[in-house]
């Protein structure tokens, strides 16, 4: 462990499953760690300290020269702003921007126009202090106890004999130990992991495959119905009416279809990402 790991990290978005990873992969390694976290964890760790802060609220009143962030990118550009120590930030975005940014879904193209915003904004500012930033942009996350898109799609695996889907678009999942393992790798290595980097996972599948795998880590092995998505999205405006899958847009329908994979040679190469294939 280098000497830059001995400071402390005061981490947002410590109840993430990525948060959650990073805590594990400190214990033991002489670094303490200021998690920031709305709710108060289930058990202490020798090397944590947790701060109960509503982020939305206001940043916390703590100073550490590395910040890392794996929750709202909002929340990193506030936190930098109120710390003058911080001199390197490592902080999450997304993939989405990549998928997102041209969508049909009013609202949905708004929250990918306000993420790329804010990326923008915490480089402009990281450059001005002349902080340095590493800004990750994973693709699908699981893995950890928050694992809702995952959780999702094996909750009906649970429930149903014959699972829907109308495409067969390409995914490459992220663990989030991986994630958590190259923010590591990026502290250690300072400014050489400076940069903004697309992330996937070490495996392609495509989406009949991956609702197959996740049904199977479950015990489940229900049969695949491939539907047209009219029909699909019928299906779903009835479920709506019932008060069920109110979290399901007809957007994600549609992507079903699409490729949501990232070209991440760049990081495979500079920082020797090296992802697990898809087990969830």
């Amino acid at each position: 462990m280098s000497a830059t790991m001995g400071a402390p990290i005061l981490l947002l978005g410590a109840s993430s499953a990525c948060g959650q990873a990073l805590i594990q992969r400190l214990a033991g390694q002489g670094v303490s760690v200021l998690a920031v976290s709305r709710q108060a964890p289930s058990e202490s760790q020798s090397h944590v300290i947790w701060v109960q802060q509503d982020l939305d609220v206001s940043p916390v009143s703590m100073e550490a020269s590395v910040l890392v962030s794996t929750g709202p990118l909002i929340h990193a550009i506030q936190q930098l702003e109120a710390s003058p120590r911080i001199g390197r930030v490592i902080a999450m975005s997304s993939a989405s921007t990549e998928f997102k940014a041209r969508s049909d879904d009013a609202q949905e193209q708004a929250l990918i126009q306000r993420l790329m915003a804010q990326e923008s904004e915490l480089e402009a500012r990281c450059a001005d202090r002349g902080v340095t930033l590493t800004l990750l942009k994973p693709t699908l996350i699981y893995g950890g106890e928050n694992n809702r898109n995952v959780d999702r799609i094996g909750g009906l695996a649970d429930r149903l004999r014959w699972l829907p889907y109308c495409g067969q678009g390409r995914r490459h999942p992220v663990h989030a130990d991986d994630l958590a393992r190259l923010i590591l790798d990026c502290v250690m290595t300072g400014e050489r992991s400076a940069g903004k980097w697309l992330l996937g996972g070490g495996e392609t599948l495509d989406y009949p495959s991956m609702l197959r795998r996740i049904a199977s880590a479950r015990g489940q092995t229900p049969r695949l119905l491939r539907l047209p998505l009219y029909l699909m999205k019928s299906a779903l405006v009835l479920a709506h009416a019932m008060g069920k899958l109110e979290d399901v847009k007809a957007v994600m329908l549609e992507r079903q279809r699409l490729d949501l994979i990232v070209d991440d040679q760049a990081a495979r190469e500079q920082l020797a990402w090296q992802p697990r294939g898809f087990r969830p």
